[in-house]
């Protein structure tokens, strides 16, 4: 439970010392920071700054006593509450930067990550920019594990659910022979249709398209690169076409 709360923490951004300090006051319950530092073995006057930081992004509370301050976790309940606020604000800046944001304009970009934090950021930012019902051409790897090494199997299944509730369907060019049970319960819990490329091709990454952007990453090492250009997407979605007219359906 304690490394699955701790996954969490670091994908909502929590760095190595708030997490030690969160986990320190979950322990303990209600302390004053000298109590919280001895706990979470920092220095008392790290323990405050990081105490301070958390009790300001909504994730403590504190009550003060003769002139002590207590800390203690903040309602579960609380921070959805707070979360799902900041959606809405959100929502609400989208339409009005709409009306602003010159959308006709689209510029070639290129950038690449090389840490399991930075591409688990940018997917998951991917993934929320999408429009409803849109459809994510894929050519994957199921026997290299590169979503595994990447996601935890909690963020995964909200990534799941977020792509679900947003109508988002996958077509998926797989390796020949690696459709198992495993792909079957896949394909079954998401919207994704499978096609085995022929024997004579091999691929060991994972590789996106939608829209104007293409993605290409592994998780072993690490890496992903991403690129928005029009003309070069558009040209690798033709290849992707080939390669899925010459392709066939897996026998179940």
């Amino acid at each position: 439970m304690n490394n699955e709360i701790k996954n969490s923490l670091k994908n909502l951004g929590f760095r190595n010392n708030e997490i030690k300090v969160y986990m320190a006051l979950t322990s303990l319950g209600e302390a004053n920071a000298a109590e919280i530092a001895k706990k979470a073995d920092l220095p008392r006057t790290t323990a405050i700054s990081i105490l301070e930081k958390l009790k300001e992004d909504n994730y403590l509370t504190t009550h003060k006593y003769r002139g002590t301050t207590s800390y203690w976790i903040e309602s579960p309940q609380t921070l959805v509450n707070i979360f799902e606020h900041k959606i809405d604000i959100a929502n609400s800046l989208g339409e009005l930067l709409n009306k602003e944001y010159r959308q006709e304009a689209h510029f070639p970009f290129a950038e690449t990550y090389d840490t399991k934090t930075g591409i688990r950021q940018y997917i998951e930012k991917f993934l929320c920019k999408l429009n409803k019902n849109s459809t994510i051409y894929t050519i994957d790897s199921p026997k290299s594990g590169n979503y595994a090494k990447i996601f935890s199997d909690k963020i995964s299944e909200v990534i799941l659910i977020s792509k679900k509730k947003r109508n988002i369907s996958t077509k998926s060019l797989i390796p020949f022979g690696t459709y198992d049970d495993d792909m079957i319960k896949k394909t079954q819990a998401q919207n994704i249709e499978i096609r085995e490329l022929p024997k004579e091709i091999t691929f060991s990454a994972s590789l996106w398209l939608t829209n104007d952007t293409l993605t290409h990453f592994s998780g072993n090492p690490p890496f992903l690169a991403v690129v928005q250009h029009k003309l070069i997407v558009a040209s690798m979605k033709s290849i992707y076409d080939f390669f899925w007219s010459i392709s066939n359906s897996p026998k179940k």
